[in-house]
């Protein structure tokens, strides 16, 4: 488990080591996962009803924050057709975004 001194100096170092302001927040979130569906029409119907729990990632993909495991449990049973997946595979830099 990581504790707040930990994240004090991540943020030290983030500061010192790439002179980038940096602070860390408390949240109630304890879970989060990537939504993905065959249709994108089911991740936006899911996003809309759950608008407090919605966030995007630095490409744009839509992520769940659950505040436990019951919580997205809830979500899995609410919408069967969604995956809610753990880790989510990075698009290959190319030679033009590289």
């Amino acid at each position: 488990m990581v504790g707040a001194l930990q994240f004090e100096v991540l943020a030290d170092r983030i500061r010192s080591e790439y002179d980038l302001p940096c602070h860390f927040e408390a949240t109630s979130f304890e879970v989060a996962r990537w939504v993905d569906a065959d249709d994108p029409r089911l991740i936006k119907k899911f996003a809309d009803a759950n608008r407090d729990n919605i966030a995007e990632d630095h490409s744009g993909a839509t992520v769940f924050l659950a505040r436990n495991d019951w919580q997205l449990n809830r979500a899995k049973k609410d919408f069967p057709d969604l995956r809610f997946l753990q880790t989510r595979e990075q698009a290959p830099l190319t030679q033009a975004s590289a």
